[in-house]
Parts: C-alpha cells; sequence; structure tokens
C-alpha cells in the first residue's frame, strides 16, 4: 500500500487542481476546459473553511491523486454540494470511497453546527452512464434526482435576431454589479436546486473571477432595469468560452431575449477569433431553456446526473 498525505487546499494548488479535474473528465468524454481562476475563485465562493472543508490527497512523488471538497448551504439554504474525483491511474484502491465517506462526515459536522432546524440534503454530480460513480454513490444511500446538458456551438453561426420592444442590449458594465446580482437570484428562484447567495459570494464567482470575460459578457435593460444577462468565461482551450450564466428575469420571458443575448455573445467571441462556445443547462428546465439553446446554435455532446440523498445528522 502506498501512503497517501491528506492537506487543505490551498490557493497555490489551484492549478493543478483544474488539471486533475479536466483529466477526470476528459477520461469520462467530456471537455478538459476548467481554469485555474475558475476553481480558485469556487473555491472562494461555496468553501467556508478549507481547513476543514477540502482535503487533498497527494502521492510520495508529489502527485496530485484525488481532492473532495465540501459546499455547505448558504444562509437558509438546505443542499450540500459535495465535489471529488480520483485520477484514473488510482481508481479501485478504495480512495473515492473514503474520500466520500469523509465528505459526508463533514457535512453532517456542518449541519450540526448550523443548528439548522430542517434536514439537509447532499448533491454529488458525475458524467451519465459512469457505472463506476453509480455504484459508488448508490452504495453511500444515493438515487440520480437531476440530469443536465452540456451543449455546445460554433461561434460562425450566430444570427442577430430582433430584440423584443424596449429593450437595449450593452456590454457588462462593473456599475450595474448589484443589480446583476439581485436579478440573477430573481431570475433563477424558480429554477431546480437554486440557492440564493449573498452578493460577495456570487461576485468572488462570477463578475469577479480571473476567468470572466466582461468583453464577451452582456446585458439587456429595459429602462433603467435589468432584464436578462449572459456572462462568460474563459477556457483552457484558447479558442472557446464558456457561457456561464444566461437569465432572464420572469415579466420579460417568452420574447425571445435569451436567444438575442446569446447570438450577440457569439458574435462578439467570433470577433475575438473564438470558434466554439459552451455552457451548461438543465435537461428539465421550466423556461425551455433546451430549446433556446438549440435554435441559437447548440448541440448536446455530453450529459451529467445529479444523485441526492438525505444527510443524516
Amino acid at each position: 500500500m502506498v501512503e497517501l498525505t491528506a492537506r487543505e487546499y490551498r490557493e497555490a494548488d489551484a492549478s493543478r487542481l483544474a488539471e486533475l479535474i479536466n483529466l477526470v473528465e476528459e477520461d469520462a468524454g467530456g471537455h478538459a476546459g476548467l481554469t485555474a481562476g475558475y476553481v480558485e475563485s469556487t473555491v472562494r465562493g461555496l468553501v467556508r473553511d478549507p481547513v476543514t472543508d477540502t482535503r487533498l490527497l497527494s502521492a510520495p512523488d508529489g502527485d496530485l491523486v484525488a481532492v473532495g471538497l465540501v459546499f455547505a448551504p448558504p444562509g437558509a439554504g438546505s443542499r450540500v454540494d459535495l465535489m471529488g474525483c480520483v485520477h484514473p491511474r488510482w481508481r479501485g484502491r478504495g480512495i473515492g470511497r473514503d474520500l466520500l465517506g469523509w465528505e459526508l462526515d463533514r457535512a453532517a459536522e456542518v449541519h450540526r453546527a448550523a443548528g439548522a432546524g430542517t434536514a439537509w440534503e447532499a448533491q454529488v454530480d458525475t458524467a451519465a452512464g459512469n457505472d463506476s460513480a453509480d455504484r459508488l454513490y448508490r452504495r453511500f444511500g444515493f438515487s440520480p434526482v437531476r440530469y443536465w446538458f452540456h451543449m455546445v456551438a460554433p461561434t460562425g453561426s450566430a444570427s442577430h435576431p430582433t430584440l423584443p420592444d424596449g429593450i437595449r442590449v450593452t456590454g457588462y458594465q462593473a456599475g450595474h454589479d448589484k443589480e446583476l446580482h439581485e436579478a440573477h437570484t430573481e431570475a433563477f428562484a424558480d429554477h431546480w436546486g437554486s440557492q440564493a447567495r449573498q452578493y460577495d459570494d456570487w461576485a468572488t464567482m462570477t463578475v469577479r473571477s480571473e476567468s470572466f470575460l466582461p468583453g464577451l459578457s452582456t446585458v439587456a435593460f429595459d429602462g433603467d432595469e435589468i432584464a436578462g444577462y449572459a456572462l462568460t468565461y474563459g477556457d483552457a482551450d484558447p479558442g472557446r468560452i464558456y457561457i456561464g450564466q444566461v437569465g432572464v428575469r420572469r415579466p420579460w420571458r417568452r420574447r425571445g431575449l435569451a436567444g438575442a443575448l446569446l447570438t450577440r455573445v457569439l458574435a462578439a467571441a467570433r470577433a475575438e477569433g473564438r470558434q466554439t462556445a459552451s455552457l451548461g443547462v438543465d435537461a428539465d428546465s421550466p423556461t425551455g431553456a433546451v430549446g433556446v439553446y438549440e435554435r441559437a446554435g447548440f448541440e448536446v455532446v455530453s450529459r451529467a446526473v445529479t444523485y441526492a440523498r438525505p444527510l443524516l445528522p
């Protein structure tokens, strides 16, 4: 048996962690596009205490073998997200089982410390069709509850559909960050699994992230009100962008605004020399997002599944 070294995540680990996650994603048939900046902003925005809520396992030669991260819910939220992966060469040794057990134990500790009067739920994600992950999660009492599409479009296919009457579209402007956060919170309030976060945490993962691309992000206004937005991020592939959030507030839905925003992002990306754009979407989105993305030229290239189980005290 090789003895692994365990410690907490540190900011200097962002690049190595991105490499490991990309390797695991590619091994599952996905796209290795995660950047170090995206990893760092996600950890800073979602992890309450890296010392207690993260675990990195390294081999004697220093290679990163596995990682486990516990994302506690915000405010009155009740979902704990568990993120973990094991290097393909190190699978079959019980590392993933031990790591998931640690994550669940830590999540239960966070729940007890919060004194929450409501039950919490733990969730994990994996590529659809990952049989080994399915067996592991079911062993710990998880069941599949939601499916997701990863979609890709060529930027050259972008057109310019007519904007709804009274709507003007601008590029991202930092002076509207707090209004943008409020619009995002409202737009995603009725989306499955959404948990509203405070402004600072939201901004850390979005407009303050090193991977954020303000020049390829856009916001729609109706008068002085934000009606919708699309926020874009860098990809490990310089010819590709990731559209991380697309939101339209309820009063402006079903008028073609999301499609208009998307096509403007695609056209701007094309002008910068980017060839493709990707995004993730709930396969059962109540807003009909999948159809909107398909009409903008996006196609499904891979699928993912969320597993969930009650978090035992």
